[in-house]
């Protein structure tokens, strides 16, 4: 029986422990229906209080606190629930929790982390150099943060070494998933799965991006032509003019904008692009031809292309899929 420890912080996202804990004890009950005994063995760890008040009206009640001396076998951080600008100060709060994490990593323990679970790991360094994912929404200030970790936006899971990291919101849970089923059976995954409603074996996340711009950085000029972009996108605009708008040379303006934002101008366009088209089709629009001259393009072929290279749908499956509907 393997010893699971959840995390449980001041500002942890408490939907996430609850349902991370679930999800175990449903393998626990499948596994014994099945005759197989219990795998796992699964507690509540507080950092420095046992009782701590979620930001719900729910307590949880931890078995005992990190500064205690105990075996385990698997730590589990949950997501947390704080606002961006936040960050810096509840890492800080939870050094001793960082530092007990880089512990148990070197004394062979697994690492799981959960949606923005992943910034306790990457604080810790254990994850440079090393595949990594997280929410979508904070991808990009995790990649400014550590620049050495080869995070992968679209990954719903990543295993390296002794660790696991899950993607964003309750895809997370897909990283459970596969932790259980590759400590219990393909089975008893896929059981959860169906009884979660989760969707088994998703890979992909990004359906779920919402691209906003990568804005965390300071090249005045370089905000000034994303702006350019994101006012003129359904006009057939070139690298040539946006570079002459900030009065740059097209390889000095590539370069800039490349650095700053992490994709080159023509990506840049194309994901404001297809973030135009998923908001047309999510609020009624039905003609994908329609859509595709509207955010400028002028061929279908390649606006479909692009559109599933991003998303991973095609339009219409995208259209399909999110398509407002009328209540009768």
């Amino acid at each position: 029986m393997k010893h699971i420890s959840i995390i449980v912080y001041q500002g942890v996202l408490s939907t996430a422990v609850s349902n991370t804990a679930s999800l175990l004890m449903s393998a626990n009950e499948s596994a014994v229906r099945k005759g197989i005994p219990a795998p796992f063995n699964i507690e509540l760890v507080g950092v420095r209080d046992k009782t701590i008040q979620s930001n719900l009206p729910v307590q949880f009640s931890c078995s005992r606190i990190i500064s205690e001396e105990f075996e385990t076998d698997v730590v589990i951080i949950p997501p947390m629930s704080t606002e961006p600008e936040h960050i810096d100060s509840l890492l800080a709060e939870n050094n001793d929790l960082i530092h007990w994490i880089k512990e148990k990593y070197e004394q062979k323990k697994q690492l799981i982390s959960l949606c923005t679970g992943a910034y306790f790991l990457a604080e810790s360094g254990l994850l440079d150099h090393m595949p990594a994912t997280s929410h979508w929404g904070a991808m990009e200030d995790l990649q400014k943060r550590y620049p050495f970790i080869d995070f992968k936006p679209d990954h719903v899971v990543t295993h390296s070494k002794a660790i696991i990291t899950g993607g964003g919101g309750f895809s997370s849970l897909n990283a459970m998933l596969y932790f259980i089923e590759h400590n219990c059976s393909k089975e008893i995954s896929v059981e959860l799965s169906k009884f979660y409603a989760l969707d088994y074996g998703r890979t992909s996340q990004s359906i779920f991006t919402v691209f906003s711009g990568q804005r965390l950085h300071d090249d005045h000029e370089i905000h000034k032509a994303q702006s350019y972009i994101e006012q003129t996108f359904t006009t057939d605009i070139t690298v040539e003019q946006i570079a002459g708008e900030v009065n740059m040379s097209r390889r000095n303006f590539i370069r800039r904008f490349k650095n700053a934002t992490r994709l080159n101008p023509i990506e840049y366009i194309q994901r404001v692009k297809v973030e135009a088209a998923k908001k047309a089709f999510e609020t009624g629009e039905s003609n994908v031809a329609d859509v595709t001259y509207s955010i400028g393009y002028n061929d279908l072929k390649t606006f479909r292309t692009v559109f599933k290279r991003i998303t991973g749908l095609t339009p219409v499956d995208y259209r399909n899929k999110y398509k407002s509907q009328e209540v009768e």
